[in-house]
């Protein structure tokens, strides 16, 4: 029987769709028209508003960190979970590959063998924290408080610089203890994150009892990936472009803006 000038047209349509999906087969693997699977993670991190807040208040916000690291990975189609606990916990957990990020963390030479950085997600400031009525000098440089009283948070980078320089502290095992500490004991200084204990200071109705002291410092903070989860490097990479996309649309400046 023979065919209509219409079906071997159909017919050599149809061949040649084959052979292409046969020469992509051979080069390049099984060939999916699915999307790609949605990835959950959990990310851990610790209370250090605004960066992250455990406790959002009536305005909803959660910490620019936690909003910025939730959307990079939405864009990349990875759904992001957020849970809190201490920072040593964390710290512990990243070391085992028993948690894929921690949030926010600033590079160190004592983390480099246990964490690969994402790109820069934000940046704080070096500050001595002092009372109001403290008269002596104003330090400007790091060493510029050696000799005097010191109180800095337990496994932050801030004790790390302490340590690096060899100035004597005391630790506290976290914020607002370092926070009490100085308020209520015979300390000079809380070396901290400006942006923190700026914001904490005035939630906590204290912003008037405090000055600050600005260092010639600042560092970057990142989303840091442990070296032991399976596939972390892939996921980084993800993060990253999800990263790059939100701030070449705006959305990055956009969530900033939101805790001006």
């Amino acid at each position: 029987m023979e065919r209509s000038k219409e079906g071997q047209k159909i017919i050599r349509m149809t061949t040649v769709v084959s052979l292409s999906l046969l020469v992509m087969l051979v080069f390049f693997g099984p060939v999916s028209l699915a999307r790609p699977e949605q990835v959950n993670v959990t990310i851990h991190t610790v209370n250090f508003p605004p960066y992250e807040i455990e406790s959002p208040g009536r305005d909803g916000l959660r910490g620019f960190d936690i909003e910025v690291a939730i959307e990079a990975f939405k864009r990349v189609g990875v759904s992001a979970k957020i849970e809190f606990l201490p920072w040593n916990r964390i710290l512990s957990m990243a070391r085992k590959g028993t948690t894929v990020a921690a949030l926010s963390c600033a590079k160190t030479k004592d983390r480099d063998h246990f964490i690969y950085y994402s790109d820069p997600i934000s940046k704080a400031t070096h500050v001595y924290v002092a009372l109001k009525d403290f008269k002596g000098m104003a330090p400007q440089k790091l060493l510029d408080a050696k000799g005097f009283k010191i109180v800095a948070v337990r496994g932050y980078t801030n004790e790390f610089h302490l340590k690096k320089e060899k100035i004597k502290y005391q630790y506290a095992m976290n914020d607002v203890a370092a926070l009490n500490l100085l308020l209520n004991r015979d300390f000079d200084f809380f070396y901290s994150t400006g942006e923190f204990v700026k914001y904490v200071a005035t939630e906590l109705n204290i912003a008037d009892q405090l000055q600050y002291f600005e260092l010639q410092t600042s560092k970057a903070y990142h989303l840091c990936f442990s070296r032991f989860w399976p596939n972390v490097e892939t996921l980084r990479d993800r993060f990253n472009r999800g990263l790059a996309e939100i701030r070449a649309d705006g959305t990055f400046d956009a969530i900033h803006q939101k805790y001006k």
